[in-house]
């Protein structure tokens, strides 16, 4: 069973329930594994720290995801980190003129995705986590 921790949400105003029928339908469409998942919002400044401590990019991301190998010690059972940050969450929802609940949505599943092995670093793969992403979020 994977359990999804929410960091932070309260003090974006984050309603987390909206997220459980996301989580509902990502169990059923992907192969999840047991543990725990935590997702944090944070703001640019903070993601930009990590994208460029991790991904050697000095610039602020939507959003971040950290994927843990159980056998990694140290971690228990955590599987993996999402970062996302709040301030280009409603910059990019006020560009595409919908929602930040619907722009939270769409961050959060790219990010659990990644969590769970799926990636788009070549077409195949792309096409494949694009599929499953639409799939969840429609």
């Amino acid at each position: 069973m994977i359990t999804v921790r929410f960091i932070n949400a309260r003090e974006w105003k984050i309603d987390t329930k909206t997220f459980q029928p996301l989580i509902a339908r990502l169990k059923k469409a992907v192969s999840v594994q047991d543990g725990i998942l935590n997702v944090v919002f944070v703001n640019d400044a903070y993601i930009r720290a990590l994208n460029r401590t991790y991904r050697k990019k000095d610039e602020a991301t939507d959003v971040l995801s950290f994927s843990y190998n159980k056998t990694f010690k140290g971690h228990g059972d955590l599987l993996g980190e999402v970062y996302i940050s709040m301030n280009t969450a409603k910059r990019q929802a006020k560009k595409h003129k919908h929602t930040i609940l619907k722009e939270l949505n769409k961050l959060f599943v790219h990010g659990f995705l990644h969590v769970h092995g799926f990636n788009h670093e070549e077409l195949n793969d792309f096409k494949k986590m694009s599929a499953i992403e639409k799939e969840i979020l429609n």
